[in-house]
This record gives C-alpha cells, structure tokens and sequence, in this order.
C-alpha cells in the first residue's frame, strides 16, 4: 500500500508539473501572436469602456487605451487619458467608440446645457401642456416642427428642430409618455425670433416628426427687385417707326421714294 501510495504521488506531481508547462507554453504562444497581429503603424487611442449620455463628467474609468491602425485614426482623436481630464461628453458615446475633441467639452464651460449646443446655435424654452407637448411622447434628442395658429389660421413656421431637454431633463433611458410643463428647443438666431414671436402672438403646436424624416424643401423665397424714383419716373424712349419706301425706276435709273403716311 505504501508503494502504491507513493507511485501515485510522484505521478500526480509529474502531471501537474507537466500541465503547468503546457498551460505556461500556451500563454507564450497567445501573447506572441497577439503582438504579431498589432499592425507595425499602429496608433494608441482613447476609447469608451462604457456607454456614456450628453452631459456626463469623463472619468478615467470610464476610458481605456486601444491600439488600432493609424490609418483609422480621425483628427482630434485623444491619444492620452491626460486629454481627457475634466471633459463632459457632449454627444451619446457609446462602449468602444473612439473619443474626439469635437464630441468633448471643458467641464466649467457654463451650465451642462450650454455644451450640447452647436456653434451658431441657441436654446429656447417654450411652456407645453398635454396637447402642445405631444401627450408627453417628446423626449431629448426628439425632432419637432412649430404649428402657430392665429384666429382661424394654421401655419408651420418651424421645421425639423431638435429636442435638447424636457423640463429639467436632458437625457432618459425612459421610452414611457411624460407630462411636463417646458421644452428647451435648439434653434438659430433667426428661427428664436420667429419661436418667442409665435408663442407671444398666437397659439403654438408641436409635431413630432419621425427620425429618418429628412425630405423637407425650402419654400424658396421672393426677391423684390427695388427700382429707384428716377428709374420710375424718366419715360422709357420710344422707337421710331420704320419708314416704308418704293424703288421708282425710270429707264436706266433707279430711285427710291418714301411713302408718306
């Protein structure tokens, strides 16, 4: 039994040494070819770990570091997590996405709201109730159109605007019906003037539009061509009738002879 016992142990301790080898010779092989695989023009880049909403503080859990072909690498992609420090996503990031300047903004850049407009752009709140805020079917990132009624007239004066907040609400991962009292709309100068006039003059209408909507025209717009007083006022000239004539031919000489009206 001693015997036994023994042989037993020492094949045990053979098996094991042996198992440890290959595993150990395994890992060698998978490290090796994972680094044969890294194209020599390689970039290291800032990616997303995990999904990310507008407005949320980047922090270094939730980046990583990834080595991609430097072919692929867009302008302003972040090379350092450093890059990273005290930036807010300005754009739903999603897990693996590579992280660009243009889709970040300085932490302290005014209000959260503030960061996710685009250059040019402005934010405009209008009050809503149950009717005008589409039953409550309206959530961040929406696109609506304007509907201004005066008296007995509807119009759309508004087009494809985007929905930047709900009440206080930028972002939701709800996709339920919400009553609220305000929606903050992304707007251009001029179409803020023609928003706060609609809603200070008449009776405004929001209408949801679907996403992949895309196919609205420009009503092309009539240029009045001014004329100046002097233009008005000077006769236009007159052409002169033509003057009718017959050839008179008397023997070998020919002459032409006007007709008199």
């Amino acid at each position: 039994m001693k015997t036994r016992t023994l042989l037993l142990f020492a094949l045990s301790i053979v098996f094991g040494l042996g198992a440890a080898w290959m595993a150990n010779n395994w890992l060698t092989q998978q490290s090796t070819a994972k680094v044969a695989t890294i194209p020599s023009g390689s970039t290291q880049v800032v990616v997303a770990a995990v999904d990310l909403v507008p407005g949320t503080q980047i922090d270094p859990l939730h980046l990583q570091l990834k080595e991609i072909d430097t072919r692929l690498v867009s302008p302003g992609s972040l090379t350092s997590l450093e890059q990273a420090k005290g930036m807010v996503a300005k754009n739903n990031l999603y897990r693996g996405d590579v992280l660009r300047m243009e889709r970040l903004a300085p932490l302290g850049e005014g209000s959260t709201l503030s960061v996710l407009l685009d250059p040019g752009m402005r934010a405009v709140t209008v009050r809503v109730n149950d009717v005008i805020g589409v039953a409550g079917f309206l959530l961040p990132g929406n696109r609506v159109d304007i509907l201004f009624t005066d008296n007995s007239m509807t119009q759309t004066v508004l087009k494809n605007l985007k929905v930047l907040a709900v009440d206080q609400t930028q972002h939701t991962d709800e996709n339920r019906p919400k009553l609220v009292r305000a929606v903050t709309l992304e707007v251009d100068p001029e179409q803020a003037e023609k928003l706060v006039n609609a809603s200070s003059n008449g009776r405004i209408q929001l209408a949801l539009r679907n996403p992949a909507d895309t196919l609205d025209q420009a009503v092309p717009a009539t240029v009045a061509v001014a004329t100046s007083p002097e233009a008005e006022s000077s006769p236009k000239p007159r052409a002169r009738p033509r003057q009718s004539t017959v050839d008179l031919i008397k023997g070998t000489s020919q002459q032409q002879v006007p007709i008199k009206s």
